[in-house]
């Protein structure tokens, strides 16, 4: 095998073949010779163009700038299909006209356009390093790609606006190395939690400054030019405390030079569950309880006769057998979306305008449940050449309406679909009538259009202006200032009214409780003001650039609610009710340092910062990069607020060495590039508001006087005057490269993180707070948590003459642990089981972060009743606290992405997948009752994997057990999409640029074991991952769409 291989090196160096072009002349060679019937159909079909046209052999050379032959280049006349590809030396011969433009491509060179000659071309291709050159928004500031030495990947927004998403956030899922997106199953512009390398909450930069996550999702893909995960400090530490967790950083879209140009997308899909667990209908059930009851020695509940009604429909009061997903909801959930944008102008002047409208109907029948929301934008850039001045205008926003049905017993997606899948099917949905039956917690009567309404409407309106000043007589200094304004305001009316309800023979309306209305509405401000000044310079092999700046941030926001109950009329106005009933009360929401919510009318909030980086490279090949940050946050107390942070990155470009041109210039090895960067951030996250202040408690019945609650204060938590930053310091090593003339390409990353000195409380063993009757004040810690990882992304770009393809993939790796904890384990999120015990979540020392905490199932006993582990791994069938133990953790430790697509002729096709593995996921969605469990979990009962039903019903130790976690692991193929792009001989007849259309499965297959839902719908909170509470499943869709281009 060795000896082939030098051979067939000694062959190719005459010729100046590399390995790659010798391995392209092999494929295409194999290709032809697998289809001589298509090569003698384009012979066949040049020859009757020579006749009619008068064509010609148009004959030429390919070679790259070392004067070597390109193999397999696509030869193409331009607006036809008619090509070829170019031989083992580059050569080619197309029949054509002469003065027809030739379009001449090949992976990792630029596309030629030139006109056909009678005489042989000689055509040089130039190396494309226009990826390599593209410039990267990191931070303040920004590089190219070539010179980025930051942990940093990019999403192509292209990829998620063809999507039927809702919001940005659902279709990053896959998209990046690292990037955690968490669904909690599918719904009316449902928000999966993201995490950047199993941090926290991001933060979202747009367009330079820090906006929401709202702000972010609601963003039309369609506006943005990029988007970057930035992940290391290297890349974070200049936006301080807030970006500890990573950045999400978007570029939208500015107007370009030259004529207008109108774009028009839309796209309109219908989605359905993507799974949905087979329920047992009622005669099925019978069935099986009497199986149950049989093999606990007891009668069965259900004679024969019933057993016949319920087969039989004969007596649908007594023994019905009611569907009731099909009662209550539609098969397909439609949704539109429209986007229009118009670009152009000059070199002095630039504009962009867009609209866009999505409108979101669900599975409900009623159609009392839908999104609508409308977006738009306007960007304006002008240059003053003169004084080198460049203005640049934005305003951003949103307005969105959004409602849902809201009775006394149901008004969200836990309630009415816990209510559809866990109701009995021996109940009848509706009387004899076809009006909903009397029947407590019934979702026909909760989803009904006489019920009640949540309704919600938002706007927000974003403004940003930006003077960019080149001084003229100082070369490489810019001057940077710019300022940003957002306004919300958020109205929200509550109409709790019950739907009418009726007995099996009667059409007399019964209502169970009174209508309650409440009205809350909030607005508020903030502003981001930034100056910077910028200096680069290049003297020889040496580069240098550097920022300083300061940037202040100030918000404020006011929100208030009002309410009145037992009203006596359907009307659903608030003078109506009864003023007697009148409540009032402040509609914000703020924590104090133990998480322990208050909601004042008022708040407002600040930070400030002095911002520094330095940028230095020699030849291209060694860089230095570093930054610092003096962050202040008025969650501490004056002297305390200021904190100084800092990162520092090292690069080599290894392929610019001398000892590795002999691997470049055969294209075996592109480009590497090492990179290492180490930074620490600060955090205030568990500070709380007010914490080093003296703070009272509110309360209307402080106390009782003349038989009357009067209203008064208490003391609140002490303060912590000394409260400070507490520090995460994170660590970064990886490596970019290209092989094979850039056709293989790749990254790797090594990172850890350690979080160090959260701010806890003492607890009650060492100090006396239960004495004094007061929380203790929060002090800085030595707790600490660790979380490390690899990530890896590879691909490979290549053609086959008109045949383009493509196919990358990305994973990463995730173990985190707490590893040292000052306090008692601290609780998260959970799943309300029977009183008084619950599945929750914690944060506890030697423990993942946030993992299950519950009784490890041990099987069944002999006599049906379930078995569990003790601490000291014996057996018992009544476990203690002290034999609760870790369950499961939500948190995936891989989390991978797969893409493929190609192009033909027109012709593209994209499939896209992602998955997770290593996650639990509890199953609590049947936990509640008996009634209408999946089939599967009635045959884990039936074949004895779990416990005799009679022996569990109603027990919080079997529903806080390991019996109900599951692997949460999953492979989704997200999209599989087919596009035509027509010809622009046809369109522009039409006056149009260019056209496209598509169609497209999305999240139509799932591969898992997980017997719920969906392994997707679960809670996406950050301190309670993995809990399956049942709600709105996730959606399969089926898309049909059009860009157009004027």
């Amino acid at each position: 095998m060795i000896k082939n291989y030098y051979s067939l090196r000694k062959l190719g160096k005459p010729y100046g073949l590399t390995y790659s072009k010798m391995a392209g002349v092999g494929l295409c060679s194999l290709l032809l010779c697998a289809s001589p019937q298509v090569a003698l159909a384009d012979v066949a079909a040049a020859d009757a163009i020579e006749v009619v046209q008068q064509t010609t052999k148009i004959k030429g050379t390919v070679v790259d700038n070392t004067g070597f032959g390109v193999i397999g280049a696509a030869v193409v006349v331009k607006g036809t299909t008619n090509g070829v590809v170019t031989d083992f030396d580059g050569n080619f011969e197309i029949e054509a006209k002469v003065g027809d433009m030739l379009e001449i491509s090949y992976v990792g060179y630029k596309t030629i356009t030139i006109a056909a000659t009678a005489q042989h071309m000689n055509i040089t291709m130039e190396e494309d390093t226009e990826q390599l050159d593209e410039v990267v928004v990191v931070g303040y500031s920004s590089t190219s790609k070539r010179d980025l030495i930051a942990s940093v990947s990019t999403v192509k927004a292209e990829q998620i606006s063809n999507m039927p998403v809702t919001n940005l956030a659902q279709g990053l899922a896959g998209r990046s190395p690292g990037l955690i997106v968490q669904a909690s199953g599918g719904g009316i512009n449902s928000k999966p939690a993201i995490s950047i390398r199993g941090g926290g909450d991001p933060i979202y930069v747009i367009d330079g400054v820090i906006r929401s996550s709202d702000d972010f999702a609601n963003l039309a893909p369609d506006d943005i030019e990029a988007m970057s995960i930035l992940k290391d400090a290297s890349a974070t530490a200049v936006y301080g405390s807030r970006a500890t967790n990573g950045i999400i950083q978007i570029q939208t879209k500015k107007g370009k030079a030259g004529k207008a140009t109108v774009e028009y997308d839309f796209n309109m899909s219908l989605a359905q569950p993507s799974i949905w667990p087979e329920k047992m209908n009622a005669y099925d059930r019978a069935v099986y309880a009497n199986i149950a009851r049989e093999n606990d020695g007891l009668d069965p509940v259900y004679t024969q006769e019933a057993l016949g009604h319920f087969k039989n429909g004969t007596d649908p009061l007594n023994f019905s057998d009611t569907d009731w997903r099909s009662l209550v909801l539609n098969d397909w959930a439609p949704q539109q979306k429209h986007t229009i944008r118009l670009t152009g102008g000059n070199e002095s002047n630039r504009y962009y305008v867009s609209l866009g409208h999505i409108d979101q109907n669900s599975l409900y029948k009623n159609d009392n449940h839908w999104m609508k929301r409308t977006n738009f934008r306007l960007a304006q850039s002008s240059n003053i050449e003169e004084i080198g001045l460049q203005v640049n205008a934005t305003i951003d926003g949103y307005r969105q309406h959004q409602t849902h049905p809201y009775t006394s017993t149901a008004w969200d997606y836990y309630r009415v679909f816990s209510h559809i899948n866990d109701k009995a099917p021996y109940l009848p949905g509706v009387n004899k009538y076809g009006l909903p039956y009397n029947v407590t917690d019934n979702p026909v009567a909760e989803t009904a259009k006489d019920a009640g309404y949540n309704r919600t409407i938002s706007n927000v309106i974003n403004g940003k202006g930006e003077l960019i000043w080149t001084v003229p007589w100082v070369e490489g200094l810019k001057v940077r200032a710019a300022s940003n304004y957002r306004y919300y305001s958020s109205a929200n009316k509550a109409w709790r009214k019950d739907a009418a309800q009726y007995d099996w023979d009667s059409e007399s309306p019964l209502y169970a409780n009174k209508p309650v209305l409440k009205y809350t509405s909030s607005n508020g401000y903030a502003f981001t003001n930034q100056a910077f000044v910028e200096y680069a310079k290049e003297f020889g092999k040496h580069s240098i650039s550097a920022l300083g700046g300061f940037e202040q941030y100030y918000e404020k926001n006011e929100g208030y609610w009002l309410q009145r109950d037992n009203y006596l009329f359907d009307i659903d106005q608030i003078g109506i009710g009864d003023a007697n009933m009148q409540t009032n009360g402040g509609a914000l929401e703020e924590k104090d340092a133990y998480g322990n919510k208050t909601y004042p009318a008022e708040t407002e909030a600040g930070r400030a910062a002095w911002i520094g980086q330095v940028k230095y490279n020699y030849d291209n090949k060694y860089y230095v990069e570093g930054s610092i940050r003096h962050d202040g946050s008025d969650r501490f107390a004056p002297g305390k607020r200021w904190g100084t942070f800092f990162s520092g990155s090292l690069g080599w470009v290894v392929t610019a060495e001398e000892f590795m041109q002999d691997l470049v210039e055969k294209n075996i090895l592109n480009s590497l590039k090492l990179r290492a960067s180490y930074g620490e951030t600060g955090q205030d996250e568990s500070a709380g508001r007010y914490s080093y202040m003296t703070t009272y408690n509110y309360s209307s019945q402080a106390f009782v006087m003349n038989g009357q609650y009067q209203p008064g204060f208490t003391e609140g938590i002490l303060a912590s005057p000394d409260l400070t930053w507490y520090t995460t310091k994170q660590f970064d090593l990886g490596f970019d490269f290209a092989s094979l003339n850039s056709r293989l390409y790749g990254s790797f990353d090594y990172f850890y993180y350690q979080t160090t000195g959260y701010l806890t409380s003492p607890t009650a063993e060492s100090y006396l707070n239960q004495m004094i009757g007061v929380s203790m004040p929060k002090i800085k810690s030595n707790s600490e948590h660790r979380r490390a990882g690899i990530e890896m992304q590879l691909g490979w770009r290549d053609n086959i003459g008109d045949f383009n393809y493509s196919v990358s993939a990305n994973l990463a790796t995730l173990k985190n642990e707490v590893t040292y904890l000052d306090s008692d384990r601290i609780p998260g999120g959970l799943i309300d089981g029977t009183s008084p015990e619950t599945i929750k979540c914690y944060f506890e020392e030697g423990q993942p972060l946030w993992y299950m905490r519950g009784y490890k199932y041990a099987g069944r006993a002999d006599d049906g009743s379930p078995l569990y582990y003790a601490a000291d791994g014996s057996l018992t069938n009544d476990p203690q606290e002290g034999d609760m133990t870790n369950i499961g953790s939500g948190l995936p430790s891989l989390t991978y992405g797969i893409t493929l697509s190609g192009e033909y002729k027109g012709f593209d096709l994209t499939i896209f997948g992602s998955g997770v593995a290593g996650n639990d996921v509890y199953y609590g969605l049947y936990r509640t009752g008996w009634n209408n469990f999946a089939k599967g979990i009635y045959d884990d009962f039936k074949s004895k994997k779990l416990p005799d039903a009679n022996t569990v019903a109603g027990s919080g130790t079997f529903w806080r057990s390991s019996a109900m976690v599951y692997d949460g692991s999953f492979f989704k193929i997200k999209q599989i999409q087919l596009g035509y792009t027509l010809p622009k001989q046809i369109t522009k007849k039409a006056f149009v640029e260019n056209a496209r259309v598509y169609v497209s499965l999305d999240d139509f297959f799932t591969f898992t074991k997980y017997p719920g839902l969906d392994p997707e719908t679960t809670t996406s909170s950050f301190n309670g991952p993995g809990l399956d509470k049942g709600g709105y499943p996730t959606m399969s869709k089926v898309v049909l769409g059009v860009s157009v281009t004027f």
